[in-house]
C-alpha cells in the first residue's frame, strides 16, 4: 500500500512539475517571434513526458495542450511560408519584367547616363526583396550582364578581334549546347541552374561578336525558363504526391492511436505502430505533415507504454490472489501424496491441480516453485506406488502403466513450461523494445538480452527432456507389447 501511495505522490508530483513547465513554455513560444525557436522549445517539453510517471488523464491532459500548441504554431509556419512564396513570387515578377527592361536597354542604350542609372534603380529594388535564391541569382545574373554591356558600350574599347572571338565562339556553343541538353534532361534542377549559371558568367567574361553573343545568350535564357518551368513542375507534383500520402497515413496513424488507446496486445499494437513510422519515413512529405503524423504516432507509443505498466500492475495483483490459491492446493495435494494409500484417486487429484496451472496468471518463479512441489508430489507417489507393487508380480503391468502414465505426465509438464517460458521470452522481447526506444541505460539492455538468452536456453533443455521422455515412453510401450 505504501508502495502505491508513494506511486501515487510521485505521478501527482510530476504532473504539477510538468504542468508548471508547460505552462511557462507556452508563453514563452507565444513571446518568441522566431517559431522555429519556439517549435524547438516546444519539442523539449515534449521530450519531458518520455519514461515520466504520470497518471494517464494527467498525462492526456497536457499532452493535448501541448499538441494543440504544436498545431497552432505549425498553422503560423504555414501560413509564413506561404506568405513568403505569395511575396516571392509577385517580387520575381515584378523584378524579372524590370531586368528584362533593363538588359534591352543595355544592348540598345541611346543615353548611358540615363541607361546606368536605371539600372542602377532596379540593382537598389533587389535590395530587402524577399526572393527564392535561384530566382535572384538568375535575375542578377541577367542584369549585371546588362551592366557589362552598358559599360563596353561606354568605353568602346579596341576592336574586337574577329579571330578571337570566332573560336570562342566554337568553344561556347558546344558548352552551351551541352548545358542546354543537360538542362533539358535532368531532374536535378540545382545541377541544371549551377551549370546554366557557369556558361552565362563565360559568356559574360568571353570576347564575341554581338550577333555571337546574342544567340548564345538567347539558348542560355531559354534554358533558364525552361529549367524554372520544369522545378514549378517538379514542386506541384510533389505537392500533391504529398498530400495523396498524408491523407493515406493520417487515418491510419488516428485508428492506432485509437487501438493504442484501449488494446491488450501491446506487442503487435508496437510492431504495426513501428511498420507505419518506417512507411512515413520512406515516403515522399512535406516536412510540417511529417512531424504531425510523428506526433500522433509518439503519443500512441507512450499510451502504450503506460497501458502496458498498468496491465502489469494488475497481473502481479491477480498471480498473488492465484499463489496462495493454488499453493493450499499443491500442498494438499502433497500430503496425500505422502499419506493416502488411495493412489489412484490421488494421483487424479495430483492431476486436477495440475491442470489448474493452466492458464493461470502466475509470477514465474512462483509457477516454477509450485510446479516442483507438485512434481515432488507425483515422485513421492510415484516411489509409494513403486514399493507397493514391488514384489506383486501379478501386478507389473499396472506398475507400467503407471510408468507410461508418469512419463505422459513429465512430457505434459514441461510442455506446460515451455508455454510459460515462451509466454515470458515474448514478454521479455517486448521491454527489450520499450527500454531501447526509451533510450535508457545499456545495463538494463544488456540485463533484458541475458534474461532473454537464458530462457531460450532453458527452452531448448526442456525440448531435449522431452525427446527423451518419448524416447522412454515408446520403450515401455513397446515392453508392454513383448509381454503380452
Amino acid at each position: 500500500m505504501n508502495w502505491d501511495a508513494n506511486r501515487d505522490e510521485e505521478a501527482i508530483r510530476n504532473y504539477n512539475n510538468l504542468k508548471v513547465k508547460l505552462e511557462q513554455t507556452i508563453k514563452k513560444v507565444k513571446n518568441t517571434a522566431n517559431h522555429r525557436d519556439a517549435k524547438g522549445l516546444l519539442i523539449e517539453v515534449q521530450n519531458e513526458f518520455k519514461g515520466l510517471k504520470l497518471i494517464r488523464e494527467n498525462r492526456e491532459e497536457l499532452y493535448n495542450k501541448l499538441q494543440a500548441e504544436f498545431l497552432i504554431l505549425n498553422k503560423k509556419i504555414e501560413d509564413e511560408r506561404t506568405s513568403y512564396e505569395n511575396e516571392a513570387a509577385l517580387n520575381y515578377l515584378k523584378l524579372k519584367n524590370e531586368v528584362d527592361e533593363a538588359v534591352f536597354i543595355a544592348y540598345n542604350p541611346k543615353s548611358f547616363k540615363e541607361s546606368w542609372d536605371f539600372l542602377i534603380e532596379v540593382q537598389s529594388d533587389f535590395k530587402g526583396a524577399r526572393l527564392h535564391p535561384d530566382q535572384r541569382n538568375e535575375l542578377y545574373a541577367r542584369l549585371q550582364d546588362a551592366f557589362a554591356k552598358l559599360k563596353e558600350y561606354q568605353d568602346r574599347g579596341p576592336a574586337i578581334d574577329e579571330t578571337e572571338a570566332l573560336n570562342n565562339y566554337k568553344h561556347l556553343k558546344v558548352e552551351t549546347e551541352e548545358a542546354v541538353s543537360l538542362a533539358e534532361s535532368t531532374d536535378d534542377i540545382g545541377q541544371a541552374m549551377g551549370t546554366l549559371i557557369k556558361v552565362q558568367e563565360d559568356l559574360k567574361n568571353s570576347v564575341l561578336m554581338r550577333d555571337q553573343r546574342d544567340e548564345l545568350h538567347a539558348k542560355i535564357q531559354d534554358a533558364f525558363r525552361k529549367v524554372k518551368a520544369k522545378k514549378e513542375e517538379l514542386s506541384i507534383s510533389i505537392s500533391i504526391e504529398s498530400e495523396s500520402n498524408y491523407n493515406e497515413f493520417k487515418p491510419k496513424a488516428e485508428e492506432l492511436l485509437d487501438v493504442a488507446k484501449g488494446t491488450t496486445d501491446f506487442h503487435n499494437v508496437r510492431e504495426s505502430l513501428k511498420d507505419l513510422q518506417h512507411e512515413i519515413r520512406e515516403s515522399q512529405l512535406l516536412r510540417p505533415q511529417k512531424e504531425e503524423l510523428y506526433a500522433i504516432l509518439q503519443e500512441a507509443f507512450e499510451i502504450l507504454h503506460t497501458n502496458q505498466n498498468k496491465d502489469q500492475e494488475t497481473f502481479e495483483q491477480e498471480s498473488t490472489l492465484n499463489y496462495s490459491k493454488l499453493k493450499a492446493m499443491v500442498e494438499e495435494g502433497y500430503k496425500h501424496a505422502e499419506t493416502s494409500t488411495e493412489y489412484k484417486e490421488t494421483r487424479e487429484f495430483l492431476k486436477k491441480i495440475q491442470s489448474e496451472f493452466r492458464g493461470i496468471k502466475l509470477k514465474r518463479e512462483e509457477r516454477e516453485q509450485l510446479y516442483a512441489r507438485l512434481q515432488l508430489a507425483f515422485e513421492i507417489l510415484t516411489k509409494r506406488v513403486d514399493d507397493f507393487f514391488r514384489y506383486k508380480k501379478k501386478n507389473w503391468e499396472l506398475k507400467m502403466n503407471f510408468k507410461i502414465t508418469e512419463m505422459e505426465t513429465l512430457t505434459y509438464t514441461l510442455k506446460e513450461e515451455i508455454e510459460k517460458d515462451e509466454e515470458y521470452l515474448e514478454e521479455l522481447n517486448d521491454q527489450l523494445d520499450i527500454v531501447i526506444m526509451a533510450n535508457k541505460g545499456g545495463n538494463i539492455i544488456d540485463g533484458l538480452k541475458s534474461r532473454i538468452s537464458s530462457t531460450k536456453l532453458s527452452i531448448q533443455r526442456k525440448e531435449n527432456e522431452i525427446a527423451s521422455h518419448q524416447r522412454e515412453l515408446e520403450s515401455l510401450k513397446k515392453r508392454m507389447e513383448t509381454e503380452e
